[in-house]
């Protein structure tokens, strides 16, 4: 599990005045660490979670070296960097933080969906689908992501579905041939599941000309921005389930990993319509895991000025933490997948979310973030999960 900077808490998120529900907390979830069952590993699963999280703390160091020559602002920036927090640091975003997602209580209405096959493959075909977004910001000066919504669906075309799989990939992914494979999108076709693979705001082939971080606005500490590439991918989350559902009239659900894991958790906690949901290695507090990268510079050791507070930047990033909102879906229906050794996504932020939900069923696989061993062990945990809803 990883550590933390020295002297520092792990609660993730305060409770403000006038809260409807006690939100979790990563210092209580890293404090019962017992509490969730985790059958023992034997010598080989040990020894791949180690491997995996030696790899972890690896790329972790990488990370630490990005941030501090291309993430961290310089004292120049530190004001307009604290601007971008005021609102999701008002009261109102505070003490409500569903208001940020105000579309959620808007009518749906018909997508402009064109569509083009790009394979087929045994039992469908493969749908390229562009479909026009009318997402508005709710920071109006802050532009959406560049064309239009891009999806890949794949389709039966030889007998019904069971339902759909909405798959959400991780940061810096947006590839549809690599995600279905991270996501295990042909375990679930061949299981009689259709599959839509999202491209998610800024990645892929959304990305703006010339980027050199794909998804970097997930990644930036401009606290407006990231809010916005989170309420946007809400936002098109929202209207494809209600399109996929609507094309096929079966059960929709979402299945996410890290980035995605976030986002797909969530979406459990904003959309009460979704008939599944898989959050992957998700982490729950993005202030926490900026905090952690930040404490491990070379520019906070010497003790150089930070634009937020660690109470702060936890605060500014709440207003779309799953952990500050309730569970809408059913408790039985969702499932949670973490690592053993994941040090990118440490533990505790899973454990979060499984107090937070309500102790719903969790399936823990040997290895780390970027090493999940037993990937055929992960998918007929899911499979298994979805029989006993009676999806697959």
């Amino acid at each position: 599990m990883s550590g933390r900077g020295r002297g520092a808490s792990l609660t993730c998120l305060a409770p403000p005045p006038g809260s409807m529900w006690v939100e979790t907390t990563l210092h209580e979830a890293a404090g019962a660490a017992g509490a969730i069952e985790r059958p023992g590993e034997l010598w080989a699963g040990r020894f791949l979670t180690g491997l995996g999280s030696a790899l972890d703390a690896a790329v972790m160091r990488v990370v630490q070296m990005v941030a501090e020559h291309a993430l961290i602002p310089g004292s120049r920036d530190l004001h307009a960097l604290r601007d971008s927090a005021k609102s999701a640091l008002s009261p109102e975003l505070q003490s409500e933080p569903r208001r940020f997602f105000g579309f959620l209580d808007d009518p749906s209405h018909a997508l402009q969906v064109k569509r083009r096959v790009r394979r087929r493959m045994p039992g469908g075909i493969v749908m390229a689908c562009r479909i026009q977004s009318d997402y508005r910001p709710y920071h109006p000066e802050i532009p959406p992501s560049k064309g239009p919504i891009l999806l890949e669906h794949w389709v039966h075309d030889t007998r019904r579905p069971r339902g759909t799989v909405l798959a959400l990939h991780g940061f810096g992914m947006g590839q549809p041939r690599i995600d279905a494979a991270v996501l295990f999108a042909s375990h679930w076709f061949r299981r009689g599941l259709d599959v839509a693979l999202l491209t998610m705001p800024h990645h892929g082939a959304r990305s703006p000309a010339g980027v050199q971080i794909p998804g970097g606005p997930f990644a930036l500490p401009h606290v407006a921005r990231l809010g916005e590439a989170m309420r946007e991918t809400i936002f098109e989350i929202r209207r494809l389930t209600h399109w996929l559902r609507q094309e096929s009239d079966r059960p929709v659900g979402v299945i996410g990993i890290s980035l995605g894991g976030y986002l797909a958790a969530l979406s459990a906690a904003l959309c009460e319509d979704l008939d599944f949901v898989v959050p992957i290695a998700p982490p729950v507090c993005i202030g926490d895991l900026a905090w952690r990268v930040l404490t491990r510079t070379r520019h906070y050791r010497q003790g150089r000025a930070t634009a937020l507070s660690e109470e702060e930047l936890r605060n500014a990033f709440r207003v779309h933490s799953p952990l500050a909102h309730p569970l809408r879906v059913a408790k039985e229906r969702v499932l949670i997948v973490a690592g053993r050794g994941d040090r990118i996504v440490p533990p505790e932020h899973p454990r979060a979310l499984w107090r937070h939900w309500g102790e719903p069923d969790i399936h823990w696989f040997s290895g780390g973030h970027l090493t999940p061993f037993g990937r055929g062990r992960i998918a007929g945990a899911i499979l298994r999960h979805l029989e006993s809803i009676d999806i697959a």
